[in-house]
């Protein structure tokens, strides 16, 4: 009899010891990258300036053999902070969050773009931990994308963007322009939103990382 308790006693205390029982035990603790510039590691420089023109290179939309070369201005952003007047109806606050707002214009008059027409293609991404932020992008049904970022080391999951094209045709002066705004739900402060402008004729395979798609004629602008 005192040999089997012995057995017991030995049991438990290893059951005790090894963690079993705990339903996390498996799980391990969840990896916060470092806040490292992932985009310029590969690369990558965000070298769009607010109010500066830049050529914007791509294809054209009825013929993607031809090419076509535009103008790409970020023409504004803006932060809005919680208990602030947000710049559109229906975008939620959060707290610890704010809104940032991004505002752009293409325009092409080349003779391509008029025979042919323009093809572009543009993405928002995160100026730091790249592998991070594509394990966490999602596109919801509403047409929006959630995703999450770190900042300050800790992970904030509800960060959420909205695409919306303003204006798209052609002007008097026979010029194709179209004008985007992003709206970027992210922690306050955090200055790693990134808006990047790609020529469409790229190939963006599932499963591959945005700095392995990219050339060096993208256009990439950061709202520090």
């Amino acid at each position: 009899m005192k040999k089997t308790f012995i057995i017991i006693l030995a049991v438990a205390l290893l059951f005790v010891f090894c963690g079993c029982g705990d339903t996390n035990a498996n799980s391990g603790p969840v990896e916060i990258p470092p806040q490292a510039a992932d985009l310029e590691a590969k690369g990558f420089k965000c070298t769009l300036k607010l109010g500066e023109g830049a050529d914007y290179k791509t294809i054209c939309k009825q013929d993607p053999a031809q090419a076509t070369t535009g103008t790409l201005t970020i023409t504004e952003c803006n932060r809005y902070k919680a208990g602030t007047t947000l710049p559109k109806e229906g975008l939620a606050e959060l707290e610890g969050y704010e809104w940032v707002e991004i505002k752009a214009r293409t325009v092409f008059d080349d003779q391509n773009s008029r025979l042919y027409g323009v093809d572009r293609a543009s993405t928002v991404t995160t100026y730091y931990e790249q592998k991070y932020y594509e394990q966490h992008v999602k596109d919801l049904e509403d047409g929006s994308t959630s995703f999450s970022v770190v900042k300050d080391g800790k992970e904030w999951p509800e960060c959420l963007y909205i695409k919306t094209v303003d204006n798209q045709g052609w002007n008097e002066e026979r010029q194709s322009v179209c004008e985007y705004t992003w709206y970027a739900r992210v922690p306050e402060g955090y200055d790693g939103v990134v808006i990047v402008f790609f020529n469409a004729g790229l190939k963006w395979e599932d499963g591959q990382y945005i700095y392995e798609v990219l050339d060096k004629d993208a256009l990439l602008f950061r709202a520090e």
